[in-house]
């Protein structure tokens, strides 16, 4: 059973999506620990945005995760975000072929 939830109910559960950046200068890079605090339906795009906070630092990002082509799953790294709990992961961020940030692996602590 899917726990993404809509904007809508994100707010109405209290929570502030609008904290979290997902702008290429302000998401760092590389692999560190983040607490995975909720998932949102993406609006301008087919995927799910997840809202990390980052350990060591308290910054809070969105990275998303996309629908794959052939299996039409929102996976990566075996780990299926439509369903997967919130807790800490060990994530990695890079930037793809355009420089746009690229949420590239994901493993759960």
């Amino acid at each position: 059973m899917s726990n993404v939830l809509s904007w809508n109910q994100a707010l109405e559960q209290g929570l502030s999506p609008r904290d979290y950046s997902y702008r290429k200068e302000d998401v760092p890079l590389g692999e560190y620990i983040a607490s995975l605090d909720f998932k949102i339906w993406a609006k301008d795009a087919t995927g799910v945005s997840c809202y990390f906070t980052k350990v060591d630092s308290g910054q809070k990002i969105l990275l998303t995760v996309y629908r794959t082509h052939d299996t039409r799953e929102y996976v990566l790294d075996a780990m299926d975000f439509k369903e997967c709990p919130f807790g800490k992961y060990l994530i990695s961020v890079e930037l793809n072929s355009k420089g746009n940030i690229k949420f590239s692996k994901v493993k759960p602590l």
